[in-house]
């Protein structure tokens, strides 16, 4: 079990506690033991798992699959009315807005990049591990509904989530394009390669020899020009919100690999790319590293 520093109570914290102790107290002292360091039962701990299935939306889907992108849309799309206290909590807590910031980060940022493409003609998107890929489809929505020269493919192997995917396309009038491929993107074969690859929350629960190895087999999938933007958990996240991490990692096995920006480059540069830049989320919970692809000898 891993050891979290002493609890700092917050708004959200204190607003789970309380709907705990009115609902069953025995899950809220369980949650504030375990935390702590304190062992349990096997009893006690699987009494806790059922009610996080009976008792929460997002739950179930992040035991069933720790890499869904249930947890994100769910962040992105939530009502802080559940009537679930752990689902509330997870929406009103800082990782969580911090996970909607990022999505905002991005659809700032990467049209900017998109324009200095332009510049030089079409502009092909690998949207890879995509999810739904709500990030380009309101970046499209917004900025290139009409544009004739820019387009992009998403790789994601969870066929429901590359439906929600085009059924949000569509309603937003830009799933012409959009490809959608259903596959592992490590093995991927493109037709043409990518102007811009993006790759977001793929690397955070990684090592970083795995990160490595993804954006090296990345590499051959973009042009000599093009460049990368891969996110990563940032250490912040674990020092300003260990509660949700803990919430995280217990609920859902959800493990994360923090790291800042100087080792985001280290893999970067280690994988065969020049290090250009870095952006964040307005928490700096994540970071939003930008390669370009060095010459291959």
């Amino acid at each position: 079990m891993e050891q979290y520093r002493k609890l700092e109570y917050n708004d959200a914290i204190s607003k789970l506690l309380k709907a705990l102790e009115e609902d069953r107290v025995t899950i809220k002292n369980f949650l504030l033991d375990y935390y702590s360091g304190k062992q349990s039962s096997p009893e006690m701990e699987e009494e806790i798992y059922k009610y996080f299935l009976t008792h929460s939306i997002i739950s179930p889907a992040t035991m069933a699959n720790p890499g869904t992108s249930i947890l994100t849309e769910f962040l992105y799309n939530g009502s802080s009315d559940s009537s679930f206290p752990i689902d509330r909590y997870f929406l009103q807590s800082k990782a969580g807005k911090a996970i909607r910031a990022r999505l905002t980060a991005i659809k700032e940022k990467l049209p900017k990049i998109i324009e200095e493409y332009q510049e030089k003609g079409e502009v092909l998107i690998g949207n890879l591990g995509s999810g739904p890929g709500r990030d380009i489809i309101d970046i499209f929505a917004t900025n290139y509904r009409n544009a004739s020269n820019v387009r992009a493919i998403y790789v994601d192997r969870d066929a429901t989530a590359l439906r929600r995917g085009k059924r949000m396309a569509t309603m937003k009038k830009v799933n012409h394009l959009i490809d959608f491929v259903e596959g592992n993107f490590l093995k991927y074969k493109p037709v043409k390669k990518f102007d811009i690859v993006i790759l977001i929350g793929i690397l955070c629960g990684l090592k970083s020899d795995v990160c490595i190895r993804i954006l090296k087999s990345i590499k051959r999938l973009i042009k000599k020009n093009g460049c990368i933007i891969a996110s990563n958990v940032s250490k912040k996240m674990l020092a300003e919100d260990p509660f949700t991490y803990f919430l995280m990692a217990w609920v859902g096995n959800w493990k994360l690999v923090f790291k800042d920006p100087e080792e985001l480059k280290q893999i970067f540069e280690k994988a065969g790319y020049k290090w250009k830049s870095y952006f964040t989320d307005s928490y700096g919970f994540h970071i939003m590293g930008i390669g370009t692809p060095r010459p291959y000898f």
